[in-house]
């Protein structure tokens, strides 16, 4: 879980975390906004966690690792331990959240036709109106919408997904001009006053920035995708590393530490391989066992790219690798994103150093 979110449950397995922004948030209406607009804000946020929850649902359906859900103001985001999805999967699980929405939209549109009017009724409107937007919103064929997703798994019918994935971010960044250009023309027709004029502008100009940000975020990932095809974290593995039970003295890891002249000490827990965190002061350690600290596992013949986006997701800047049941090593985020930038050096120049591959 990041440190910038706070978690508040899991379902199926998966942990379900708030950004410390959205509590912000909602602190600010329960205190300034009457209480049917609490209402409303708290019952958003519970349709967009049913939202990515039928993301995940689907994703555990189609066989889709869910790593985390996290809620933050500006809506939902599930992330799939699976960076090797096919376009059917992705299909299946980025549609599903849309059309939850649109059905969530329904419900409450059908509860606001048989409620007896008052303040019961203005808010299941409003939640109505905001479910049916926000899926409408989210099919736009657009990065990071769900909308891109589904379009970019549509287009690898017949395309490759790199060229799904460059054509989709430049409907992407088409999407967000339009959104601006739009913005601009129905605020010039309305008849507001300067100040909601003002807010409305800078509202559409945030949404059409992150449509923007998202686009080339993307675009850049599939270019790197394809720049390091072939690439493994094999190449990048720091043998420098020692083992020790779990059960060792600290005076015993001291002088394995001091004969090796390693930092890197592993150790296994559980079936589990674990680095030792050798600079924790409390509580007080007893033994090796009692520094034990989780991190990622992979396989020598994990994508690069996919060992970067691991380490990144969980926070982590260091990761155990394992082959046969055994460790083999160790890598870092540095070192692997040093390799790959002297890869790219390298590719340019016309020579693949770290593959054997050759030059495109």
């Amino acid at each position: 879980m990041a440190s910038d979110s706070l978690r508040i449950g899991r379902i199926w397995g998966i942990s379900i975390s708030l950004h410390w922004t959205f509590i912000l948030l909602l602190l600010f209406v329960l205190l300034f906004y009457p209480i049917n607009i609490f209402a409303i804000f708290l019952l958003l946020f519970v349709c967009v966690f049913i939202h990515e929850t039928a993301h995940a649902y689907t994703a555990l359906r189609n066989k889709i690792k869910v790593k985390d859900i996290l809620l933050t103001p500006l809506g939902g985001a599930t992330s799939l331990d699976d960076n090797n999805i096919d376009y059917k999967r992705e299909f299946n699980v980025a549609v599903t959240g849309p059309l939850m929405s649109i059905f969530l939209g329904g419900v409450f549109g059908v509860l606001a036709a048989i409620s007896p009017p008052g303040a019961i009724v203005f808010v299941l409107q409003e939640m109505f109106v905001l479910n049916i937007a926000l899926g409408v919103l989210n099919i736009l064929p657009a990065f990071p919408l769900d909308g891109g997703r589904v379009f970019r798994s549509y287009l690898q019918r017949k395309r490759n997904q790199f060229d799904a994935t460059m054509l989709t971010a430049k409907l992407s960044k088409y999407v967000a001009g339009l959104t601006m250009l739009a913005s601009v023309v129905y605020l010039y027709y309305e008849n507001f006053s300067i100040d909601v004029k003002a807010l409305d502008f800078i509202i559409f100009a945030f949404v059409a920035i992150i449509l923007y940000g998202g686009a080339e975020a993307e675009r850049q990932n599939a270019l790197l995708r394809r720049d390091t095809a072939g690439l493994t974290i094999a190449k990048a593995i720091t043998k420098q590393f020692i083992t020790v039970s779990p059960k060792t003295s600290l005076k015993a890891l001291y002088k394995a530490v001091e004969d090796s002249g390693m930092s890197t000490v592993l150790t296994k827990v559980d079936n589990r391989f674990m680095l030792l965190d050798i600079f924790r002061r409390q509580p007080v350690p007893r033994s090796a066992g009692d520094l034990a600290m989780e991190m990622p596992v992979m396989k020598p013949n994990t994508p690069i790219i996919d060992a970067v986006q691991k380490l990144e997701g969980v926070g982590r800047g260091i990761a155990i690798v394992v082959s046969r049941g055994r460790p083999v090593g160790v890598i870092t985020l540095q070192h692997i994103n040093a390799l790959i930038s002297l890869h790219l050096l390298e590719k340019r120049s016309g020579n693949h150093p770290l593959t054997d591959r050759p030059a495109a």
